[in-house]
């Protein structure tokens, strides 16, 4: 069995700001399948923040209150040749 729900995945990328849908769901749809685990994992904490720490962190530059998020955070702009 699959130890991670694509449909719930999905849905939790689905944010009520159009700047963290163009972000969040395009890297998990094209970069998502291809990430190992331990990355897969901290993806799903990123999820698990609010949509105002996740624009503090993506657009503010505000770091990440951890290392892996941070990480994260870097490689999700590096991948999708976000600009700052």
């Amino acid at each position: 069995m699959n130890k991670y729900n694509k449909f719930r995945i999905e849905w939790d990328c689905r944010r009520g700001m159009l700047e963290l849908d163009k972000v969040i769901m395009p890297f998990f749809q094209q970069h998502f399948d291809q990430l190992p685990t331990e990355k897969k994992e901290v993806f799903l904490r990123l999820l698990a923040a609010t949509d105002l720490q996740l624009f503090s962190w993506f657009f503010n530059k505000v770091p990440a209150p951890d290392l892996e998020l941070q990480q994260m955070i870097t490689h999700i702009h590096n991948t999708l040749n976000l600009t700052d």
